[in-house]
């Protein structure tokens, strides 16, 4: 049996969905293989046609454990059978066939893919590590540090928090000619009060409420370049949430939060999937300002700032 050496970091089955349409190019060349355009997170290279095995999409080895066998990794093999019940599920409500036991498997899978990305577990692995050091610097071992090692990785098959987001989880339905696009970081979690909803959300399909100052956790993944998946409490109606060319500004708030969101590249199924993608580029590649918030019993009120002193 074969090592396991190239690991998606965003499986192959849901990049799947995102492959852009090139049956005019295999017309003239039967030999050209489909794919997903990549772009680096500011949209200031040029997007490129990759194969969704391409390495740009891999890590070698990225969840083996170090006392795994590279033929049967624990932790990869785990997310080999979740991602086969992904292809399942997904294409049950890319179908239409919408139901609570896929919105369930859906919720369970935008958990799991929100902490298995590189972005999450490079963070948390981190603090675990610095915690490690100072307990072995104390002790005068290595005894932490090795306890430690890929604890964040380890978790992986022990988290199930479907049920947390489930209830509030819908299907959004894009049924414009501007595509969803999606990043190596896909799940956007964010709070969201019921001003920065009205950006992403079609106000027909949300609560009427004047308290600016509480804020709902917000899960977002596109599952296709025509439907996503979210969570967020201030929604209400059905299941599905349906965006025609009025609610184009929305589609852009939904595409821009995934790309701030990325870490490090972005993918779409057509070229330049942005409007006036040189100015976004620009704006991308600005140095990110110190935001605070401030709350009031029915007001959030945010302002840029800096840190001038840290006493």
């Amino acid at each position: 049996m074969p090592e396991k050496k190239n690991q998606h970091l965003v499986p192959a089955c849901y990049l799947k969905n995102f492959e852009a349409d090139v049956a005019k190019m295999q017309k003239l060349n039967p030999n050209f293989s489909r794919g997903v355009y990549v772009n680096n997170n500011r949209l200031s290279d040029k997007w490129r046609l990759k194969s969704v095995n391409n390495n740009i999409f891999t890590k070698s080895y990225y969840y083996t454990l170090h006392d795994d066998d590279v033929r049967q990794p624990i932790i990869e093999n785990f997310l080999s059978k979740v991602e086969g019940d992904y292809a399942k599920y997904s294409s049950q409500v890319i179908g239409g066939n919408i139901n609570n036991e896929n919105l369930s498997f859906l919720s369970y899978f935008v958990t799991l893919q929100f902490i298995r990305v590189d972005k999450f577990i490079g963070s948390v692995q981190g603090s675990w590590n610095k915690v490690a050091g100072w307990m072995d610097d104390f002790e005068g071992t290595d005894h932490y540090k090795d306890a430690l090692k890929d604890i964040v990785k380890r978790m992986l098959p022990e988290v199930d928090l479907g049920g947390i987001v489930h209830p509030y989880a819908k299907i959004l339905l894009n049924k414009t000619n501007f595509p969803f696009i999606t990043s190596d970081s896909p799940v956007v979690r964010k709070d969201m009060n019921i001003t920065d909803a009205y950006k992403i959300i079609p106000r027909r399909y949300l609560r009427n409420t004047t308290n600016e100052s509480k804020e709902y956790p917000c899960f977002f993944l596109p599952l296709s370049p025509n439907l996503a998946y979210i969570s967020l409490e201030l929604i209400e109606h059905s299941n599905e949430l349906v965006y025609s060319y009025e609610d184009l500004e929305n589609i852009f708030y939904l595409n821009y939060n995934t790309i701030i969101n990325s870490h490090e590249l972005v993918y779409s199924p057509i070229e330049e999937p942005m409007k006036a993608e040189r100015e976004l580029s620009e704006y991308l590649s600005r140095k990110v300002a110190t935001f605070v918030k401030i709350y009031t019993e029915t007001k959030r009120i945010i302002e840029g700032g800096a840190i001038v002193a840290n006493e």
